[in-house]
């Protein structure tokens, strides 16, 4: 009887519904998901290799609002999920820093100017900062998600 619960049996190992064969490993994180995801959910890395005109348009959508915004209305793009998701949200990402200026710019005028300044050019320099790292993890086939706008982003179809 001890040997019979120490030992495996064959028929489990073969069987379909085993978790330990629907599970695959990240090549590049090592994180154990499931085997038909298309990312990683550890570190958002690519399970399929993409193509590079893909890539390409996905870090063009980070330039700026224009791009994206093409880049969801052409019909060549429209099923892909990678590109989309990235154009979605540098959508959302430069829909966010355009507000956040004009309230910006709508205050120096009231309040006091010189400190709004300082945040401005704070805020540019992240926006810059947050820009090379988008294009960067795009142009490598990352689904990079920033917290608020990627979840959103995910979303939209």
């Amino acid at each position: 009887m001890d040997a019979e619960l120490s030992s495996p049996s064959n028929s489990s190992a073969n069987d379909p519904a085993n978790p330990a064969e629907t599970t695959a490993k990240c090549p590049h994180c090592g994180t154990a998901m499931p085997a038909n995801a298309a990312f990683c959910p550890g570190c958002g890395w690519s399970m399929t290799p993409l193509p590079a005109a893909d890539r390409a348009a996905a870090a063009v959508a980070y330039f700026t609002f224009i791009p994206a915004a093409v880049l969801l209305f052409l019909p060549a793009f429209r099923n892909r999920r990678f590109v989309r998701f990235h154009a979605w949200q540098s959508v959302l990402l430069w829909a966010a820093f355009f507000v956040l200026t004009v309230a910006a710019l709508l205050l120096s005028n009231v309040a006091a100017a010189m400190l709004l300044l300082l945040f401005g050019i704070l805020a540019s320099l992240a926006m810059l900062f947050l820009w090379m790292v988008l294009s960067l993890k795009a142009w490598q086939g990352e689904r990079f998600e920033l917290p608020l706008f990627g979840k959103l982003a995910a979303r939209m179809k």
